[in-house]
C-alpha cells in the first residue's frame, strides 16, 4: 500500500492532491451512492422496505442532478480549489507512513461525532423562519426523500451544513488518505439517510444510537424534529426527537417553519 500511495503522490502538486482529488472523490462518491439508490429502488425484492409509497421518476432524478451539478460546478468545486491551501496550512500530511486501520477508524468516529454536533446546530438554524424561506426550503422540496436528494440544497446551505465535514479535519488534522476516506463515508452516509428505505442490513438496526433513513424521513414529513444526520442524542437532549415508527404518507411539502 505504501508503494501505491507513493506512486500516487509522486510529483503531484498540492493543488492536485488537496483540491482536485477531493473534488473528484466526493463527486464520484455521490454518483456511486446515487447509483446504489437507483438499484435499490428498481429491485422488486427491496420494495417491502420502502418507507413511503411514492417512487420518484426519471424527471425528478434529472431535476435533482441538474441542480446538484450546477452548484457543484459554480460554487462547491471552485471553493474547494480556492481553499485547498487550508489543508496544507493545517498540517494534513500526504507523506508516509500511512495511518493504521485502527487510527483511521478512530479518526472516522471522531469525525462523525464532530460533524453531527455541528450539523444539528446548523440544520436547526436553517429552520428559522427567514433562513427556511430564503435557503432551506429548497432541500425540503421532496417530502419523500431519495438518495441523490441528499445534496439537493441551496449553495449557502451546502456551505453552512457542509462546514461540518471540514470542521473535524481542521480539529483532528488527519492524514490526507484518511481525509479522503472521511469525505467518501460522509457522502454515503448522507445518501443513506435519504434513501427512503429501511433496509434490514442498515447500521441503525444494530446501533440504536444511529438515526437512519426512517429517522430522517420523519424530519422531511414533520419538519421540526430529527435534525441530526447521524446520531439521535442531540435531538433527545434538546427535545426535538420524534420517534414515530412511520411518517405520514405523501403530505404536501411544508412552506413555513
Amino acid at each position: 500500500m505504501d508503494a501505491v500511495w507513493t506512486a500516487f503522490i509522486q510529483d503531484r502538486s498540492n493543488f492536485f492532491l488537496y483540491g482536485i482529488v477531493p473534488s473528484i472523490v466526493v463527486t464520484v462518491s455521490y454518483l456511486l451512492g446515487s447509483l446504489a439508490t437507483w438499484l435499490i429502488e428498481r429491485s422488486p425484492s427491496q420494495k417491502q422496505y420502502k418507507i413511503q409509497r411514492k417512487v420518484h421518476g426519471g424527471a425528478t432524478w434529472g431535476e435533482c442532478f441538474r441542480h446538484v451539478f450546477f452548484h457543484k460546478l459554480t460554487s462547491e468545486i471552485p471553493l474547494t480549489f480556492a481553499g485547498y491551501p487550508i489543508f496544507v496550512w493545517l498540517g494534513v500530511s500526504k507523506d508516509l507512513p500511512l495511518p493504521g486501520i485502527g487510527t483511521v477508524l478512530l479518526t472516522l468516529v471522531g469525525c462523525f461525532l464532530i460533524e453531527d454536533a455541528w450539523h444539528y446546530m446548523a440544520h436547526r438554524s436553517l429552520h428559522a423562519k427567514w433562513a427556511y424561506a430564503k435557503i432551506h426550503h429548497i432541500h425540503h422540496k421532496y417530502t419523500t426523500p431519495f438518495g441523490p436528494a441528499a445534496n439537493f440544497a441551496h449553495p449557502i446551505e451546502t456551505f453552512w451544513t457542509g462546514f461540518g465535514t471540514l470542521l473535524p479535519v481542521m480539529i483532528l488534522t488527519p492524514h490526507l488518505s484518511t481525509m479522503l476516506i472521511w469525505v467518501v463515508v460522509r457522502q454515503w452516509q448522507a445518501i443513506s439517510v435519504h434513501v427512503g428505505f429501511e433496509l434490514p442490513w442498515r447500521p441503525s438496526r444494530f446501533l440504536p444510537i444511529l438515526g437512519g433513513a426512517r429517522f430522517h424521513d420523519v424530519h422531511h414529513q414533520k419538519f421540526t424534529c430529527n435534525y441530526a444526520p447521524t446520531f439521535i442524542w442531540w435531538d433527545r437532549i434538546l427535545g426535538t426527537v420524534d420517534g414515530s415508527s412511520k411518517p405520514a404518507i405523501e403530505t404536501p411539502a411544508p412552506t413555513k417553519p
